[in-house]
């Protein structure tokens, strides 16, 4: 009997002792994260003189120049690739993005305007935009003075894409030889 008792109290005091190591936890940790939606894009170069590439960088009535390291008045390939683009979009997005260009009116000396519909006329200027891996005739978009349509849609996050621009000179003859300049602004929107 005496065993048995003292049995019992060893279990009972084994009972209440701790368990070494083992212990009951009352807490636990979340790691949260959060990406926040941002949009941010550069553009590299950021100037263009129109026939500056390989010509002379005086530009002729009724011509095409376009953004081409190949060549001022050398189109772009049916599929354009990244050699036929000037300019690289570098694109440190969280998010898909469209891209969009618009061009307004150049000021100085006998300024041509932006028509708005891609072909040139008196004394405006018609103006498309395209982007690499694009096919050339049915991709390209017009560049307007404002609300143009995107170049690219859906653009990855992080992805920079390469592009380019052609420019047609109005038709009639200039009053004046003097500097004009015009700004193409591309702005990246959320998909």
């Amino acid at each position: 009997m005496k065993r048995l008792v003292l049995t019992f109290l060893l279990s009972i005091l084994l009972g209440l002792m701790p368990a070494g190591s083992a212990k009951a936890d009352t807490t636990a940790d979340v790691t949260v994260t959060a990406v926040p939606s941002f949009i941010a894009i550069t553009n590299s170069p950021n100037t263009w003189t129109i026939n500056g590439i390989t010509g002379s960088g005086v530009i002729a009535t009724s011509t095409t120049y376009y953004t081409n390291p190949l060549g001022d008045t050398t189109a772009p390939s049916a599929t354009v690739v990244d050699g036929e683009c000037r300019f690289t979009v570098t694109n440190t997005s969280t998010v898909a993005i469209d891209l969009t260009v618009n061009m307004g009116n150049f000021t100085g000396g006998d300024a041509m305007t932006n028509g708005d519909t891609g072909s040139a006329g008196g004394t405006s200027y018609g103006a498309y935009a395209w982007v690499s891996g694009a096919t050339y005739a049915t991709e390209k978009q017009i560049l307007k003075s404002a609300a143009s349509t995107a170049i690219k849609t859906s653009l990855a996050a992080s992805t920079n894409i390469k592009w380019g621009i052609s420019l047609s000179t109005r038709t009639t003859a200039w009053s004046t030889g003097d500097t004009q300049t015009a700004t193409a602004t591309i702005t990246a929107t959320a998909s």
